[in-house]
């Protein structure tokens, strides 16, 4: 018999009848983004494996510099976004899952999507600050002043720009 929107013997809701929604209308957007960034994950994981693995000295100068070339900084922005991304999806379902409580599922969801995006910016900025050589909290030198006394008034201080 195929199937008849308005059948009386049905067991849908007259709401879900008027909406005509079946009931994964919404998860199916959040399987296919999980499984797409996992198999994103998967050659950009290898990638970084070995290319942190050919740090034959593991100095501080040396991660500067491999983090300063383009392509590199490229790479490890997209796994971070990629990943971190994936996390959130990846927590979202352990929590509608496991937590019944809508209230407190939804306070448990806004905190992990806040510390997670919170922590990716973090993450991507701190490359960006590497990449493109600045000290966002530097000093400019021209602003500092250096304090000189005069040799004959020694109650009065001079700033030499």
């Amino acid at each position: 018999m195929p199937y008849i929107q308005n059948d009386e013997n049905s067991i849908r809701s007259s709401l879900a009848r008027a909406r005509n929604h079946g009931s994964a209308r919404g998860g199916t957007h959040h399987w296919w983004m999980q499984r797409v960034t996992a198999i994103l994950l998967l050659p950009l994981g290898i990638w970084m494996l070995f290319s942190l693995g050919c740090f034959v000295d593991p100095s501080y100068s040396h991660a500067i510099e491999w983090l300063s070339n383009p392509w590199v900084a490229t790479g490890i922005g997209v796994f971070l976004i990629t990943a971190f991304y994936h996390a959130a999806l990846g927590m979202q379902v352990i929590w509608e899952d496991y937590i019944h409580n809508k209230a407190v599922k939804t306070i448990v969801l806004l905190t992990t999507n806040f510390a997670l995006y919170f922590l990716g910016a973090a993450a991507i900025y701190a490359l960006l600050v590497i990449t493109l050589k600045t000290d966002p909290f530097a000093v400019p030198s021209a602003e500092m002043a250096t304090p000189v006394t005069d040799s004959q008034d020694l109650g009065t201080l001079e700033y030499e720009q």
